[in-house]
């Protein structure tokens, strides 16, 4: 065999390989978990906690520590408070890491994502080993079964068809549906728990909660793939297997800078697409959009619980939060980019 059918041969075996450890630690994960959010909002609590401490605490105190260890002697810790959770926060953006939270965890949508990324890369090796002259037509043959092996294995549900073939249909017909099964239901004297629901929120709430409670809804529905992003994130950086989807706390490349190596040995050059960023994007429009549509009825709701501010000092609060939330992005999307990350 050539140098050149070694070094091919070498890199599938080694790609395959990396890729079934990754399969393998995801083994144990579970089906579904809620985990992942209890532990973001444990952190929430903590740093309220301490931000509220710190507040009235972290100048006296460090100021006492400061004349401690003026004096010889054992030198005193300073007391951060709340600083080593903005400390955090930072490093999460700056290892450009989507300025996000992890919601439900849901094991199946982990292993879509897995296993295209798999496919994507087992398919740019093949065609690359397809159109190389310098390999032998035996080296091409076995190399292709490999892959062509490796694909099978790793295979994964053609969403266009899914969805031209499925969804589609149960989108167009579920309003007849919906309008007959309960017409039937309500004919046998059944009243269906959502009509006391809807019943509920339209007497007892304003139009304002009744529209944010439905665009609260849409926003959890796109945390579960954001969260399902951050898990393979947090998987290919080779974290711990119970906290992947807290990929900022991971400081090194992973699983990454393994497999950039192996297909930079062939020539290949690839990168992960940036799809929670990408998502959390999309989430961020959505409700920018619903925020300025529904900016009436926020108003009335604000003066009708006796809110003192004007119409303007809500705007520009509102308006800050919104530029608060762009810059953060921006720094995970421009670090993505020059990081080895992806």
């Amino acid at each position: 065999m050539s140098d050149a059918d070694n070094v091919f041969i070498q890199a599938t075996d080694d790609l395959i390989a990396l890729y079934r450890g990754v399969e393998r630690r995801t083994l144990d994960l579970p089906f579904l978990s809620v985990m992942p959010f209890l532990i973001f909002i444990w952190a929430i609590l903590r740093f309220y906690f301490f931000f509220l401490i710190g507040v009235l605490l972290i100048i006296p105190t460090n100021l006492v520590i400061l004349v401690r260890n003026l004096f010889p002697g054992r030198h005193w810790r300073y007391r951060p408070f709340f600083l080593s959770h903005l400390y955090y926060a930072w490093l999460w953006l700056w290892r450009s890491e989507a300025p996000t939270a992890p919601f439900i965890f849901i094991r199946p949508l982990l292993d879509v994502l897995t296993k295209v990324h798999f496919a994507r890369r087992l398919q740019r090796l093949r065609t690359e080993i397809t159109l190389r002259g310098e390999l032998s037509d035996a080296t091409k043959s076995a190399l292709q079964g490999r892959i062509d092996a490796a694909l099978e294995r790793w295979k994964t549900f053609r969403f266009t068809a899914i969805f031209s073939t499925v969804l589609v249909p149960v989108i167009i017909g579920f309003p007849t549906w919906w309008k007959d099964t309960t017409e039937f239901l309500v004919g046998l004297g059944i009243r269906l728990p959502t009509d006391l629901f809807v019943n509920f929120i339209g007497q007892n709430t304003s139009p304002f909660w009744r529209l944010f409670f439905g665009s609260l809804a849409l926003g959890y529905l796109l945390a579960i793939p954001i969260t399902a992003c951050l898990a393979k994130r947090g998987l290919f950086l080779g974290r711990d297997p119970r906290r992947i989807c807290f990929p900022g706390e991971e400081a090194g490349s992973g699983i990454y800078r393994n497999e950039r190596e192996i297909l930079g040995s062939v020539g290949i050059h690839t990168r992960e697409a940036p799809i929670d960023l990408w998502l959390l994007g999309v989430t961020w429009v959505l409700g920018m959009i619903w925020f300025f549509s529904s900016w009436d009825r926020y108003v009335e709701w604000m003066r009708s619980i006796s809110y003192d501010n004007t119409e303007t000092s809500l705007m520009i609060q509102n308006s800050g939060t919104y530029v608060v939330f762009v810059v953060m992005f921006l720094i995970a999307a421009l670090r993505r980019r020059r990081t080895d990350r992806a």
